[in-house]
């Protein structure tokens, strides 16, 4: 006898198919495949579009609107990270079924990343006008998370920087 996932996902405990455990008996002889919908979908860069700060014209501004155009996206980055370091310490990942648990709080995790490689991205363009330019500025990340590259499906890199950003914090 086979088994499926049952379409409560075993969060009700009393459920009449699966009696809580998330399995019920399959009734076909063949294995069932989860839905599409069940698993969890790679997000795509064509599915969000990223506003950028850049004007089309970055070689026309000069220092001042630079280092304004700098820091608003730094800060924004700032912001990001601490959102997203805000739903990492919200994740119990001492469960075994956190992945499936808190699905949604992947994905925004996703988005949030996506975004703020976009926002890297257009910081380094201004850093390469800058250096053109030959001008002098010295712009620092606020947020732990800022500079970093987050891998969201990694559970390890994502327990790894919770505990570095709770060492730094103390």
């Amino acid at each position: 006898m086979t088994t499926e996932i049952c379409s409560c996902e075993g969060l009700d405990p009393y459920c009449e198919k699966c009696f809580g455990s998330g399995y019920a008996p399959s009734t076909t002889s063949k294995k069932t495949v989860a839905k599409q919908s069940d698993k969890i979908k790679p997000i795509k860069k064509s599915q969000l579009k990223t506003k950028s700060y850049l004007p089309e014209k970055i070689d026309s501004l000069t220092k001042v609107e630079i280092d304004a155009l700098a820091i608003k996206i730094i800060s924004t980055l700032d912001l990001k990270s601490k959102k997203q370091m805000q739903i990492l310490n919200s994740i119990p990942f001492n469960t075994n079924t956190f992945r499936r648990d808190f699905k949604d709080k992947f994905e925004d995790l996703g988005k949030i990343e996506l975004d703020k490689q976009q926002l890297r991205n257009d910081l380094f363009i201004i850093d390469q006008e800058i250096v053109s330019k030959n001008y002098r500025s010295h712009f620092t990340f606020r947020h732990f998370l800022s500079d970093k590259d987050v891998d969201v499906t990694s559970n390890r890199q994502l327990k790894d920087l919770i505990r570095e950003y709770k060492k730094l914090k103390k």
